[in-house]
């Protein structure tokens, strides 16, 4: 693997049922949470490779947090990807 590869990270939309505080915030690390309207929340984190996804995917699961989707954002640029959370 060449060092392209190793820094590489995709980001991901992770839709959850439940509203999250900003007490949770912390917990969550490098990930933004943008509360919904209706009660949900988006989270809007970097991975460097499918197993960081999972393992993330795993502690939601283990807290008992409803996955609603997931989706894989092409998007580089960070600015365009807050546009979107908004």
């Amino acid at each position: 693997m060449d060092q392209a590869t190793i820094t590489q990270s995709t980001t991901y939309h992770i839709r959850i049922k439940e509203a999250l505080d900003r007490s949770t915030i912390s917990w969550f690390g490098e990930i933004t949470i943008a509360p919904q309207e209706n009660g949900e929340s988006l989270l809007v984190g970097q991975f460097a490779d499918q197993s960081a996804l999972r393992g993330f995917m795993d502690r939601l699961w283990n807290l008992n947090f409803t996955i609603l989707y997931l989706e894989r954002i092409e998007s580089e640029k960070p600015e365009q990807l807050m546009k979107s959370i908004v």
